[in-house]
């Protein structure tokens, strides 16, 4: 068949589809069928280069190929190993077989591929990527026919073709169970690639999952069934004090004293949500910890152990705080006003801000303590952290202790589950301001009392300590040096709380300033209410100014939005005020202004009146007064009955 092939160009229709189609190709790569040797043989350099580029695969191999010549050694054959190009890499063998393929160049660096040989196992291998047996005269060169030749393709992990393992010898030892035996050699090669690279993928996961966790900065642990610490991350090592020795391989007792919680997490896998105490090992302090315990199963179900996870309760109140809004917005710059007396308040206050005394906010109702308050902390050096305020008179007395202090699980009906922190602890790290602190009952003054000499709290029912970091900023509208000699105010408290008083004086007592809070308000609430206000009238102005505002700057405000609300136009004019603050400029059958307090008094006389149709009994009863004092009044303010 292969005579006819060659002397007379014919295929024998008999002849195997496989070597038949692989003739047809060596006829179109035009390969010369007497070639006295191989065609191309590379370098040392260039066959020491596509070993080291196929290192991993080359040293799999060789134990492969050695293990595979133990079987035939001695009966004349070799075992090749070749990359995807069908260059020999490694050739192992008897030395008689070794040396007639060494005068056929059948050695190390040759190139075997049908483009260069023809039809052989090792190029039709390539060629159709599948194991073949070419025997004797199935080659297509003439130097190859001695030999039958087993071969069977390589891959990668992923399925792609990288080599080729042949076994050759003598053309008279030829058996069907050679192509078998390479067909399991290649099989235990890939198998072993495999391995290595699901190792080397497991390798690359468990980086990406020690880097993972080591970037949280909740602390992480992963225990056993039996408790013992299989890993911890960087934060858990920074959070406890140890490294990493001191805790893999420990139990979960060097972490967590008398914490009855993680022994039922181990008894009976379950998640777990509970706040616990973390030992820290330099200081032996425990922190206050947020702990999530999180079961890990097998893929058959079987529970294998747990992930437990520890946030610190300070960086989730922060977290807490800014999401609520618990954060002092107010800054100096906000707060308006150019009286000596103000601004010496300011002075004060700024003083306040840069140490962490106690302050005492003192002044009537609407003056603008609270303000004072988150300025002095938004310019302190805990800016940064919480700024909590709990105005201590809207608060009943039986639960601002619960407020303050927090309390446990089980402290009280409805107590939740879980307990509550209190604000002293919310505040931690920053500011707490105690609004109406002068409203605070005498049993709760001395808890509070003992918190800022200890600064450390105790929750309603419990009876841990906890260390709190907090800057009391207080504010109250009493005199406490009267309420002390009431005895509704302890003298002890009051000491600690009046480190640096400031007083902020009414607005009443800084009239001047009137209207640069008028035209301030009245510039932010016309954004608000989205109307065109571009200036207030000179009279509006003189009629703001000559009002005694009980309620201060927050009377202010609340009666230019209402003047605002009723207007018309760009101008505010006297007519916008709300009726009980209009007044006529002169007295009926007299000159002049009456005081405004007084000009008030007779508008609400008129008005009532006017409702009534002049009845006087029933304006007088709409008044609140007898007949006699209405009639004394109208005497006084002119006024003459219309019956």
């Amino acid at each position: 068949m292969w005579k006819r092939l060659i002397y007379v160009k014919k295929i024998d229709p008999k002849l195997d589809p496989l070597v038949k189609e692989s003739w047809q190709r060596s006829l179109f790569y035009e390969v010369d069928p007497f070639q006295k040797k191989g065609k191309r043989i590379l370098t040392c350099s260039q066959l020491k280069q596509i070993k080291k580029e196929n290192d991993e695969f080359f040293s799999i191999s060789l134990s492969v190929m050695e293990s595979l010549y133990s079987f035939v050694k001695g009966s004349g054959f070799l075992v090749i190993l070749c990359n995807e190009n069908g260059f020999l890499i490694k050739v192992i063998g008897d030395e008689e077989p070794l040396e007639h393929a060494r005068s056929i160049d059948f050695v190390e660096g040759a190139d075997w591929s049908e483009e260069s040989m023809g039809t052989n196992a090792i190029g039709t291998c390539l060629k159709l990527n599948q194991p073949v047996q070419i025997c004797g005269a199935e080659h297509f060169t003439q130097i190859c026919q001695s030999w039958t030749c087993s071969a069977a393709p390589i891959h990668d992990p992923s399925g792609k073709l990288i080599g080729v393992l042949n076994m050759s010898g003598p053309f008279e030892q030829v058996h069907s169970h050679t192509l078998g035996m390479v067909v399991s050699a290649v099989q235990a090669i890939e198998q072993q690639l495999k391995l290595i690279d699901k190792s080397r993928k497991n390798e690359v996961m468990q980086s990406y999952i020690v880097a993972t966790i080591n970037t949280m900065t909740d602390g992480v642990l992963i225990t056993n069934q039996q408790g013992l610490i299989l890993k911890a991350n960087n934060s858990l090592l920074r959070l406890s004090g140890r490294s990493e020795s001191q805790i893999v391989g420990h139990t979960l007792d060097i972490l967590f004293e008398g914490e009855t919680i993680l022994e039922k997490a181990l008894d009976n896998p379950k998640t777990i949500h509970e706040e616990v105490n973390v030992k820290q090992a330099d200081s032996g302090q425990f922190v206050p910890c947020l702990l999530h315990v999180k079961p890990i199963y097998h893929p058959n179900g079987e529970w294998m152990g747990s992930m437990i996870s520890l946030k610190e309760i300070k960086s989730v109140r922060k977290f807490v705080n800014q999401i609520t809004g618990s954060q002092a917005k107010v800054t100096f710059s906000d707060i308006i006003g150019s009286h000596p007396l103000f601004v010496e308040c300011i002075k004060e206050a700024r003083l306040a801000a840069r140490s962490d005394s106690t302050v005492l906010l003192m002044g009537k109702s609407g003056t603008g303590k609270d303000l004072f308050a988150q300025a002095i902390h938004q310019e302190s050096e805990r800016s940064h952290k919480p700024f909590i305020a709990i105005n201590c008179g809207a608060v009943p007395r039986d639960l601002l202790g619960s407020e303050l202090f927090g309390y446990v699980e089980g402290a009280f009906t409805g107590a939740r589950k879980g307990g509550s922190a209190g604000k002293f602890e919310l505040a931690d790290g920053g500011t707490l301001f105690l609004d109406e602190i002068g409203e605070m009952s005498l049993e709760m003054q001395v808890l509070l009392l003992r918190v800022l000499q200890n600064r450390e709290v105790i929750r309603m029912g419990g009876h841990r300590v906890i260390p709190v970091d907090v800057r009391i900023i207080a504010a109250t509208n009493k005199d406490l040096e009267e309420e002390l000699r009431k005895g509704h105010f302890r003298e002890d408290l009051f000491y600690r709380l009046n480190v640096m008083p400031i007083k902020i004086p009414a607005l009443h007592q800084r009239k001047e300033d009137i209207h640069l809070l008028a035209r301030s308000f009245c510039q932010k609430l016309s954004k608000r209410l989205n109307r065109n206000i571009e200036e207030i009238s000179p009279e509006l102005m003189q009629q703001l100014e000559a009002y005694d505002w009980p309620g201060n700057v927050r009377e202010l405000q609340n009666v230019l939005e209402r003047t605002i609300l009723r207007s018309q136009g760009t101008v505010l004019l006297p007519e916008y005020l709300p009726a009980e603050l209009q007044s006529r400029s002169q007295l009926e059958n007299q000159v002049g202004r009456l005081p405004w307090k007084e000009e008030m008094k007779k508008q609400a006389l008129v008005r009532s009146i006017e409702q009534c149709r002049g009845n006087l009994k029933k304006a007088a009863i709409h008044l609140g007064i007898s007949r006699s004092t209405l009639y004394r009044q109208m005497e006084r303010y002119g006024l003459r009955s219309s019956s």
